[in-house]
């Protein structure tokens, strides 16, 4: 990856960790409440969800640089609404066109860059590739908590929301001028007279199927968006509950931060683990989820800042070690001219995870303290990775190298 693909992946997370330490704060702000916030989040996820399948296919067939400029001018939109909205009736299609951006910069120009790697490279700089990309998004997440944090604290709200305006006017200025298509764009040609959407649609079945694990790698994803949604929802007013600072908003960004920084360095940690063990992607994977999973149930039972703050640190470091080890597997057993619509595909298993877990949450919320949504949640994710895990085991008698029959 060169300086300017690196800079574009960097910005576009640097912008949207703006934003992400406070936004349920403005989302409430705005006009949401305890019983619309996860309705709301429910109606981000949906939109992604509808739209990561036309995403995908679209950057196959039409480029992944286009797909991803669309992303950045629906985001622009989205950020609109939001700086104007005092009421949920611009909050609703405020999240509708922020879930279609997600759609369509989630796995656009990461097939880009890994199709470029692996031609130049090989197979064996996936994990490489896949760590670089985790850690750019971990980290420009990291960096941008902290600035929203400390611009909602001194500027409000709406500073917040016009930088990461300006943030995403300088990545789509940077991807259009910087970012380079060309041997995909005469590829893509020759699929167009050759190749039709029915044909396209028919191959990403076929990968799936036939790769025999990526569909257990799918199905995890599931359960990874549940338990992102579950924590993501509600992790700030819990934090203020316990916390002895809780007027204190800029200190979510450090939180934030701590979150995202730990989450790269469990992407570093994984990638070291990946090379040193070429032929342990699955047990790394499932180390990391079942940890990801427990740490959750941990973290539901502290009722103090430290305990809190270390549970919060545990969660990320293993998501991070977890999803280096995910995207390694996804990439390998995809081919590259679906890489996009399967990415695509990964993302939309997520967000139904996300969805799912944001209708429950609004359901059960009413019922049971935040701190029993997160406990059910863990618990429920750790038996189904095992049984995922277990029918893996049984297909391949050990957990090995996925190219293997």
């Amino acid at each position: 990856m060169n300086k300017t693909q690196q800079s574009v992946i960097f910005i576009n997370y640097f912008s949207m960790g703006i934003l992400m330490p406070v936004l349920n704060l403005i989302l409430l702000e705005r006009g949401a409440d305890l019983k619309t916030l996860p309705l709301l989040i429910g109606l981000y996820a949906l939109s992604a969800l509808v739209f990561e399948l036309p995403s995908g296919i679209c950057g196959d067939l039409l480029g992944r640089k286009t797909a991803f400029l669309l992303s950045a001018v629906m985001k622009l939109f989205s950020l609109t609404l939001l700086i104007a909205a005092d009421d949920i009736t611009l909050l609703i299609p405020c999240v509708i066109l922020n879930g279609m951006s997600r759609a369509f910069s989630s796995g656009s120009l990461d097939a880009l860059f890994i199709e470029q790697a692996v031609e130049t490279h090989g197979q064996e700089c996936i994990p490489t590739v896949s760590s670089r990309l985790s850690i750019l998004e971990a980290a420009g997440f990291a960096a941008g908590s902290i600035l929203g944090g400390f611009i909602s604290y001194v500027g409000g709200t709406e500073g917040v929301i016009l930088v990461q305006g300006g943030l995403t006017i300088a990545v789509f200025m940077l991807c259009a001028a910087g970012i380079r298509e060309k041997k995909e764009k005469k590829e893509r040609k020759e699929n167009e007279k050759r190749v039709s959407l029915g044909a396209h649609l028919r191959m990403g079945k076929e990968a799936v199927i036939s790769s025999g694990g990526l569909k257990y790698v799918l199905l995890g994803m599931f359960f990874t968006g549940l338990l992102i949604s579950s924590i993501e929802t509600y992790w700030q007013p819990v934090y203020l509950e316990v916390s002895v600072l809780k007027n204190a908003t800029w200190t979510l960004g450090l939180v934030s931060f701590m979150g995202f920084f730990l989450s790269a360095m469990g992407n570093a940690a994984s990638e070291k683990l990946l090379i040193k063990y070429p032929f342990g992607q699955w047990k790394i994977y499932g180390i990391c989820r079942l940890s990801f999973s427990l740490i959750l149930v941990i973290l539901s039972l502290q009722t103090n800042t430290p305990g809190f703050l270390l549970g919060y640190a545990g969660f990320y470091l293993f998501h991070g070690m977890g999803n280096v080890a995910e995207n390694t597997l996804i990439n390998q057993y995809t081919p590259n001219h679906i890489r996009a619509s399967i990415l695509s595909l990964s993302s939309f298993v997520f967000q139904l995870g996300c969805l799912s877990a944001s209708l429950a949450s609004s359901f059960l919320a009413a019922r049971i303290p935040i701190q029993g949504i997160w406990k059910l949640s863990g618990n429920l994710c750790f038996v189904f990775l095992i049984i995922l895990l277990v029918q893996v085991a049984k297909r391949n008698k050990t957990i090995i190298d996925p190219k293997t029959p």
